[in-house]
């Protein structure tokens, strides 16, 4: 499975590195196979691995501020592992070429 997940604490300024930092912690303590773009992190596993670690790290936020923003989004898609990979290179395949980063 593949989540994409955005979160950030609501009305403490323009600036979201520290808090979304500390999110990257949790997930990364918690073992997760992960991906950190501008605008969401891609997470890579089952329910029972990455729900913990998101619920953990909105706790984490939630101590410190009063709003968060989660947006959470999930593919549940049944082939093999590594989707986090496999995904774009297939959407590379359909376009002959590789993909802008």
């Amino acid at each position: 499975m593949l989540f994409s997940l955005t979160m950030f604490p609501v009305g403490n300024g323009p600036s979201v590195r520290k808090p979304v930092a500390e999110v990257i912690e949790v997930l990364d303590r918690a073992g997760l196979h992960y991906e950190v773009s501008a605008a969401d992190t891609v997470i890579e596993g089952d329910w029972d691995q990455v729900l913990p670690a998101i619920h953990d790290a909105e706790q984490k936020l939630r101590a410190r501020h009063g709003r968060v923003f989660v947006l959470l989004t999930v593919d549940d898609y049944g082939g093999g592992a590594n989707r986090i990979h496999e995904a774009v290179e297939d959407v590379e395949r359909e376009l002959h070429h590789a993909v802008r980063h």
